[in-house]
């Protein structure tokens, strides 16, 4: 019937059930969920688990964030257990031969000024507020290791 999975996923039940009249009946229920389900189950039981279809419903809030650090930015989403990556930049790394008036520290904020100000322009099309989080934080050293790094 399904010759790929489809984009959220694929719920399959299937077994066999006691009708109201006491009589048993083999049934096969699959569906695409409303929105991705990113959880792998397979159970050989006496009921149906629903558990990770009413996880869905559970948390429809939708959070933006940036990861940086030396290398360059990270900027994706988590809506529940779903994460989507939307856009990875690496940033070219500061010259520190560069013979300004103040020298490499010169060099740093002429190289970060740029993307400073493409994330005060553009954070806003995203939809989102702006709140910086380090990687010294306890969110963001979440976010890092979930999503493998920058880049």
């Amino acid at each position: 019937m399904y010759s790929t999975v489809p984009p959220n996923g694929l719920v399959i039940y299937c077994g066999t059930i006691v009708t109201e009249e006491g009589k048993e009946k083999k049934v096969n229920i699959d569906f695409e969920p409303f929105k991705p389900i990113n959880t792998s189950l397979y159970l050989c039981d006496n009921k149906f688990h629903t558990e990770a279809l009413t996880a869905l419903l559970a948390d429809d809030n939708k959070f933006g964030f940036i990861v940086m650090d030396g290398n360059g930015a990270l900027f994706g989403t988590l809506q529940g257990n779903t994460r989507e990556r939307l856009q990875a930049k690496i940033i070219k790394l500061v010259d520190v031969s560069y013979g300004g008036e103040n020298g490499f520290n010169q060099a740093i904020e002429l190289a970060a000024e740029s993307l400073q100000n493409w994330l005060a322009n553009n954070y806003k099309s995203f939809g989102a507020t702006l709140e910086i989080i380090t990687d010294k934080s306890q969110e963001g050293s979440q976010f890092v290791r979930g999503f493998g790094g920058i880049g």
